[in-house]
């Protein structure tokens, strides 16, 4: 939590509020956070536990009240330009707008991992459409690197609360299909930190919330698009899915849970059907084998997604 209000405080273009919402925490937030001089911080209570989307609803509460809005984790940060760069990307946006970074994945004691993306510094405006066909392929987008151009207006989506893991995924495509205006910048400006307490870490271990879930993200943010279900969208979908639930499949594996790797497995396997099943295995081990033995890349062991 310092290390996220100290990357606030050196923004060269400094946030005019910051709110820390305490989802009824017991560590030590409401004295770090009343204990912090460098920068003005407003500490809420919540009167009880929200759970996790519910509490990102707080979160837009807000948003009446500011043109801009981010809602940035207790424990990650943001570059010193994070503001500076990123407000621009948004600012001639007569609507709702949404822009986002590249993310850098650091663990517990701030060593890198991996990026989410391409670091070039392109500018990447995109359609509606384009981004609702990422957003159906589960394109990486992390709360930390994500402003939300609001205008003073109450957002036309809230989270939902029936995805445990994907509810973020499916609150941006549901955003991005009311907005004017949606920007990815390549350009690493957050870092989203990976470690063994991590939300989406807690909530794995669940077939519905790890595997069926995800399917129904899928379909959702893909309806959106209004193209109805077209055979080549579906068939790649669900090979995108059976590579990723072949990834946690695997990294639940090489954690030592073999009961549970199997059921993933099996799930992932009637979701996708056996050819695309074992395509997506083959895809994953080369994939691994690339990453992991010749360029060499760190993966956290608690990460069972990537």
């Amino acid at each position: 939590m310092e290390q996220t209000l100290q990357s606030l405080a050196r923004q060269t273009r400094r946030p005019d509020r910051v709110v820390v919402i305490d989802n009824c925490s017991t560590d030590r937030t409401e004295e770090i956070v009343k204990n912090f001089k460098d920068i003005s911080c407003e500490f809420v209570r919540n009167p009880s536990n929200l759970g996790l989307f519910q509490n990102f609803n707080r979160c837009l509460d807000y948003a009446p009240g500011t043109q801009y809005l981010h809602i940035l984790h207790g424990d990650d940060t943001i570059e010193p330009s994070f503001y500076q760069e990123m407000l621009p990307l948004l600012a001639d946006c007569n609507g709702f707008g949404l822009a986002w970074c590249v993310d850098e994945r650091i663990d517990e004691k701030n060593q890198h991992l991996s990026l989410s993306g391409k670091v070039d510094g392109k500018i990447e405006t995109l359609s509606r459409d384009e981004f609702l066909r990422r957003k159906a392929e589960i394109g990486n987008q992390a709360f930390c690197a994500s402003l939300i151009k609001t205008g003073g207006e109450t957002p036309p989506a809230r989270f939902p609360l029936d995805y445990p893991i994907m509810g973020d995924n499916v609150f941006w495509a549901a955003f991005g299909a009311h907005c004017q205006k949606l920007v990815h910048f390549h350009k690493a400006l957050a870092k989203y930190r990976w470690h063994g307490g991590t939300e989406t870490v807690a909530r794995g271990p669940s077939i519905q919330s790890l595997v069926l879930d995800e399917w129904r993200a899928m379909e959702a943010n893909e309806m959106l698009r209004g193209c109805g279900w077209q055979l080549s969208r579906k068939l790649k979908l669900k090979a995108l899915l059976s590579v990723r639930t072949n990834i946690k499949a695997r990294r639940i594996r090489q954690n030592g849970n073999v009961p549970y790797s199997n059921e993933v497995a099996e799930a992932g396997r009637r979701l996708a059907g056996w050819p695309l099943w074992t395509a997506g295995k083959a895809v994953v081990l080369l994939r691994d084998f690339y990453l992991f033995k010749i360029q060499g890349r760190t993966r956290h062991p608690k990460n069972i997604y990537g």
